[in-house]
């Protein structure tokens, strides 16, 4: 499994036991990888979008979730790095990074507590002629970000 760049192989494995039953090493270092990444998905009951009655992105929002979840990665990545993995016993400085990054994609309509919300990603996407529940391609999320 190739997986941000990490190759997670059983020939990676030291104790290759063919017969086990148990997880490879590899794949549990996968799982832990993988669960350590910042997942957003389409959402409801959240704060309703200026300019419109929704509380939701379903239907309309999965472009601009995949993009909150590039930009996530790469923040990630910046500020603990690529090795990083969430656990229950990281520092107190990684856990309070951590917590300050999810804060930055909530669904609040607060720009300065959440800078990369689905709120201000609809804002931005206005300039651009974009109404909210209107559809963002890849480029427009992009640009969006930028």
């Amino acid at each position: 499994i190739w997986f941000l760049g990490i190759c997670y192989h059983r020939k990676n494995d030291i104790d290759d036991n063919r017969f086990s039953k148990a997880a490879s090493p590899a794949i549990e270092r996968f799982k832990e990888d993988f669960s350590s990444r910042i997942w957003l998905t389409y959402r409801r009951d959240f704060k309703r979008i200026p300019g419109s009655q929704l509380t939701s992105d379903r239907g309309w929002g999965c472009m601009l979730r995949t993009a909150q979840m590039m930009m996530a990665q790469a923040v990630i990545s910046h500020y603990l790095g690529r090795n990083w993995r969430w656990n229950r016993t990281q520092s107190d400085k990684d856990g309070m990074i951590h917590r300050m990054i999810i804060q930055w994609f909530a669904d609040n309509p607060n720009p300065d507590s959440s800078p990369f919300s689905v709120h201000q990603l609809v804002k931005i996407g206005a300039t651009m002629g974009k109404k909210p529940g209107d559809w963002f391609g890849p480029a427009s999320a992009a640009f969006i970000l930028r």
